[in-house]
C-alpha cells in the first residue's frame, strides 16, 4: 500500500507518528509532504517532499503545494492519504476529495479549539469531516467538538504516544538533595503561559525555597520571558537553555526533580508531560484540558489551578512536603504512560483502523 502523509515537517509529533507506523508496518511505501521545511532527520525509507524557497504571499505557496501534491498523486497513485492538522493542511484535502482517494484526517487540538470559533473555518472542517474515511483525535473533549461540528462524524481516540523505552528515568539519585531542580520544556508561546511559572519562581525565592529552574525551548515570547525573569531578580535561579536536542531529552529530564507545565489549554495529555511521567519525574500540571483524566492529585502527579501562580506555588510546596513519596508517585506516573500512552500500542491501534479504511 502506498500512503501519503500531509503533515508539518517541523513537528516532532509528525515525525514520531509516521516513523513509528513505518517501523510497525514496513511493507507499505511511505511518502510525506510538508508545507513547512523539514527540521528533523527523517527515516531515509520515507520519501519526503516540500516546496522550496519562500513566497511573500501565503496563498501562492498553498497553491504551489496543491499542484505539487497533485503531481505526486499522479506519479504514485496513492492508496491512502493521511492529513495531520486541519489548519493549512485541511485545504490539501481537496486532492483526495476531487480524485476519490480514501483519506484520514487527524485534527490537532488547536485546530478545533480555535478554528471552530470562526464560521468559515467551521464550514470547511464540517465538509472535510463529512468526506473523510476516518477521523482520529487524541482527546475526548476534542472528539465531542468534532461531533458538534459534524454530527455524523465518528472520531476515534488515538493518542500521539511517547516511546516509553526511550524515556526512562528514576528520581532515586536526586531524592536526598536539598535543592529542588525544576524544569519546563513547553514552547515559549502565550498559550503555554510561562509567565505564571516565572511569577511562582519569585514567590519561591521570596520564601527562601532552595530551588533552580531550567526553562528549555524557545518561541515568540522568549525575550519577553527572559526580561521578566531578570527584572524579578531571578538571574541566579532561572536558567534559559534554548532549543534542546530531542535525542538527549531523557538525560535532560533526569537531571531534574519536578516537571512543570503551565499550559492554558491542551488536547489530550501533552507529549512533554507524558515524557516526564515516563521518566518518573514529579509532574505539576495545570488543571486544563483533560489533564485531570491522566493525573490524580498526589497519586501520580499534582494539579494546580490554571493560570494561578499562587496555586502553583502552594502545589510545589505540597509536592516538596511529600518528598518521601516521590519514588512511589514517580513509579505510578510511569505506569500510567505504559498503560495508556505508549506510542507502539497507540500506533498498533491506528494500524488496525487503517486496515478498515
Amino acid at each position: 500500500m502506498k500512503i501519503l502523509y500531509l503533515a508539518p515537517g517541523n513537528s516532532i509529533h509528525s515525525k514520531k507518528w509516521i516513523e513509528k507506523i513505518k517501523s510497525l508496518y514496513p511493507n507499505n511505501n511511505y511518502f510525506w509532504f510538508s508545507y513547512e521545511k523539514f527540521q528533523y532527520e527523517i527515516n531515509n525509507e520515507i520519501s519526503i517532499f516540500s516546496i522550496s524557497g519562500k513566497n511573500k504571499f501565503r496563498l501562492i505557496r498553498i497553491i504551489k503545494c496543491i499542484f505539487k501534491i497533485r503531481k505526486l498523486q499522479k506519479k504514485n497513485n496513492f492508496d491512502l492519504i493521511h492529513i495531520h492538522s486541519v489548519g493549512t493542511y485541511g485545504i490539501f484535502a481537496i486532492i483526495p476529495i476531487l480524485f476519490n482517494i480514501p483519506f484520514i484526517v487527524t485534527p490537532w487540538g488547536s485546530d478545533i479549539i480555535f478554528g471552530s470559533r470562526k464560521f468559515i473555518n467551521t464550514l470547511i472542517m464540517k465538509f472535510i469531516f463529512f468526506k473523510a474515511s476516518l477521523i482520529t483525535c487524541d482527546a475526548i473533549h476534542i472528539s465531542k467538538l468534532i461531533s458538534k461540528i459534524s454530527p455524523i462524524a465518528n472520531p476515534k481516540i488515538i493518542n500521539f504516544g511517547i516511546d516509553s523505552s526511550f524515556f526512562v528515568g528514576s528520581i532515586s539519585n536526586y531524592i536526598d538533595e536539598k535543592s529542588i531542580n525544576i524544569i519546563s520544556t513547553r514552547n515559549h508561546e502565550q498559550i503555554y503561559n510561562l509567565e505564571t511559572l516565572i511569577n511562582t519562581s519569585k514567590n519561591l525565592k521570596n520564601n527562601n525555597i532552595d530551588f533552580a529552574l531550567t526553562i528549555a525551548g524557545y518561541g515568540s515570547q522568549t525575550e519577553k520571558l527572559i526580561k521578566k525573569s531578570n527584572d524579578l531578580g531571578l538571574i541566579k535561579k532561572v536558567r534559559f537553555i534554548g532549543k534542546y536536542d530531542y535525542e538527549t531529552l531523557p538525560e535532560l529530564l533526569n537531571k531534574h526533580d519536578l516537571f512543570i507545565s503551565t499550559s492554558l489549554s491542551d488536547a489530550g495529555i501533552a507529549s512533554s508531560i507524558a515524557e516526564a511521567m515516563a521518566c518518573q519525574k514529579i509532574v505539576i500540571v495545570s488543571d486544563s484540558g483533560e489533564n485531570k483524566l491522566w493525573i490524580s492529585n498526589g497519586y501520580n502527579g499534582f494539579l494546580f489551578k490554571t493560570g494561578c501562580s499562587k496555586s502553583l506555588y502552594n502545589t510545589i510546596i505540597k509536592a516538596i512536603d511529600r518528598k518521601h513519596l516521590w519514588k512511589k508517585i514517580g513509579i505510578r506516573a510511569r505506569e500510567t504512560i505504559l498503560e495508556r500512552n505508549d506510542i507502539s500500542n497507540e500506533m498498533k491501534k491506528m494500524g488496525k483502523l487503517m486496515d478498515l479504511v
